[in-house]
């Protein structure tokens, strides 16, 4: 019998299969929510085999018109009419009413109904015929009522409260089919009616085993795709640690070194800037170092505010950040654009109004270059030392990339 398996993306409750109650054959339902989750996965499960094995037993029950041919010949026709005629028909469209029923509801115990109206309407049956022929057929009536038993108990044998609900429905169609028939003494209806509870019971213990060990390798798979959903989420979580920087949320170095590699055609065409903190060391020491991580967060989400969503901005080390424009398109950009840009990047740190112990507000010294990644890197690297030289809180915009010498100055 395969697992069951609950659907993904339910919300983890955590629950066990409390063992059953001294003299019970009734394991313990779970809490509510994880009840109805169970109840889902055990429908999923069941219509595997369900619907194939209900079909396969109709057919077996329409076959046996044949004993009645032989047995009673005189009964056939009226046989072959509530087999094919009544039973069959009912059972097809109760079959495609359980379909719809567990679409609409995954956790229906549609089931339960299905298999006692079932079991209730073919022991009917089999009265019925045995009454228009009770020396004839003799025990066959008793002999069908026992395969009925055994059969729809197999149906719900891992449901022992769906099972008990049909076990009862079934002795008492069985009761009354006896009653109905009326050819054998009380004394051995009796006996026939005791049968086939006790023959239903040991149906009842085999399904309360079978839930039981449903409901503990329910939990058991359940905690398994927890774990390894748990397992996914840490991958990506230090998947993302790794080319992440953990104070600012920025990509780090290795994280902006993977995304221009992906795209090694277009990165450095739109411009390369280089953001370097001013005099950032004089605040660390002065105001310390939670001052300091303060300031690289705010300066960091500055810069990133200050930039469109095709740019990449990437924290470099220490207090020099790196933004690449334009990474994925890499439209060729001029002079111009490079500088405008800078100039947004260093306009935005000087909004943030963060004080400096020098007097003012933290500023940034901004260093560009258009052209191959690696060159205009170095230039940009070349051209943000120029712009520390020439008083800070400026941009310089290299000249052509490569082996040119600094360009222009803002």
């Amino acid at each position: 019998m395969s697992g069951l398996r609950s659907p993904r993306g339910t919300a983890d409750t955590t629950g066990v299969t409390a063992p059953r109650r001294a003299g019970s054959l009734l394991p313990r339902p779970f809490a509510a929510d994880l009840e109805r989750e169970f109840q889902v996965a055990r429908n999923a499960s069941r219509s595997r085999w369900f619907v194939p094995t209900a079909l396969l037993g109709l057919v077996f029950f329409d076959l046996y018109v044949l004993l009645d041919l032989v047995m009673a010949p005189q009964v056939v026709e009226l046989s072959l009419w509530l087999r094919l005629g009544l039973v069959s028909p009912v059972t097809l469209v109760g079959l495609w009413l359980r379909g719809r029923r567990i679409a609409a509801r995954p956790g229906s115990r549609v089931d339960v109904l299905l298999v006692a109206g079932a079991a209730s309407l073919v022991v009917g049956v089999l009265a019925v015929v045995q009454r228009s022929a009770p020396d004839a057929l003799g025990g066959a009536y008793f002999a069908g009522a026992l395969i009925v038993v055994v059969f729809f108990s197999t149906l719900l044998r891992n449901d022992v409260r769906g099972a008990a609900g049909v076990l009862a429905t079934m002795v008492g169609a069985f009761g009354w089919g006896q009653w109905y028939v009326g050819s054998d003494p009380v004394a051995l209806q009796a006996t026939s009616l005791l049968a086939v509870a006790v023959s239903g019971l040991f149906g009842l213990v085999l399904a309360g085993t079978l839930e039981e060990s449903e409901r503990a390798r329910f939990l058991a798979e359940r905690r398994e795709r927890r774990l390894a959903a748990e397992r996914e989420e840490l991958i990506a979580a230090l998947a993302q640690a790794a080319v992440r920087d953990e104070l600012t949320g920025l990509l780090n170095r290795r994280g902006l070194l993977d995304r221009v590699s992906a795209h090694p055609g277009t990165a450095g065409r739109g411009g390369v800037l280089v953001v370097d903190v001013d005099h950032f060391k004089e605040l660390n020491d002065r105001f310390g170092h939670l001052e300091g991580d303060r300031c690289l967060t705010l300066v960091a989400d500055a810069l990133a505010s200050a930039c469109r969503p095709t740019d990449v901005v990437a924290r470099f080390g220490g207090e020099e950040f790196v933004v690449v424009l334009d990474v994925e398109h890499g439209q060729d950009a001029g002079e111009g654009d490079v500088q405008l840009a800078g100039e947004r990047l260093r306009a935005a740190v000087r909004g943030c109004a963060l004080p400096h112990p020098r007097g003012g507000v933290v500023t940034v010294s901004v260093g560009a270059a258009r052209g191959d990644w690696e060159a205009a890197l170095a230039a940009a690297d070349e051209a943000v030392y120029a712009a520390k030289a020439a008083g800070r809180d400026t941009v310089v915009v290299a000249a052509a990339v490569p082996g040119s010498t600094v360009g222009a100055r803002t």
